[in-house]
């Protein structure tokens, strides 16, 4: 179970910091280009426009990193900035090209924000791998099978001394976990909602 787990874990923060270096590239050649355009069609030179395509990059890390330590990530576009409830009335048609351009910069803002989200995410993973300590895949497994046969939700009364287990298996998302009204409760995670 935790060999399988952190193969998981080294998996997805592979791939989440390839995806990380992918939307870095893309925002480096959105703005390198995009400052070089604006300089050239203003008469300066272009020779300042890296410059300006790493201050960008700056920016979007700092964002990304403010965002991730708050401990928010993406967001829908009904969620952002740049949603505008149009209402759908007649009078609103004029709108939509608004629409266009609000949709295209809530698109290019999360592939650019994705950089350091996705390689903070994947950081997080690699930190945080389950230790390979000797009897702990035990532990978990014979607790696991305790909660399964419970098959209710239950506190850490119940399970006194293997709280360590108890939060191991939430982290592993072989639990579900509940904070109602200041008691901690958990049960064995259900595939079908139930």
């Amino acid at each position: 179970m935790i060999s399988a787990f952190n193969r998981s874990q080294i998996i997805w923060g592979a791939v989440g910091l390839a995806g990380s270096v992918v939307c870095y590239v893309l925002a480096w050649v959105f703005f390198r280009h995009g400052a070089a355009t604006f300089l050239h069609a203003c008469g300066f030179s272009t020779g300042v426009a890296p410059v300006l395509a790493l201050l960008a990059l700056a920016c979007i890390t700092f964002s990304g990193w403010r965002t991730w330590k708050k401990g928010e990530g993406f967001q829908s576009y009904s969620e952002s900035a740049f949603y505008h409830d149009f209402g759908g009335g007649a009078e609103t048609a004029g709108d939509h090209r608004g629409a266009k351009m609000t949709g295209l910069a809530y698109v290019l803002s999360q592939a650019f924000l994705a950089g350091p989200l996705l390689l903070l995410r994947s950081l997080h993973r690699l930190r945080n791998l389950v230790p390979q300590e000797a009897g702990l895949e035990q532990k978990l497994v014979h607790l696991l099978t305790l909660l399964q046969a419970a098959n209710k939700w239950q506190g850490p009364s119940d399970y006194p001394g293997q709280e360590r287990e108890v939060l191991l298996l939430n982290f592993m998302k072989k639990i579900d976990f509940s904070r109602h009204n200041g008691n901690v409760r958990f049960k064995v995670r259900t595939f079908d909602g139930i």
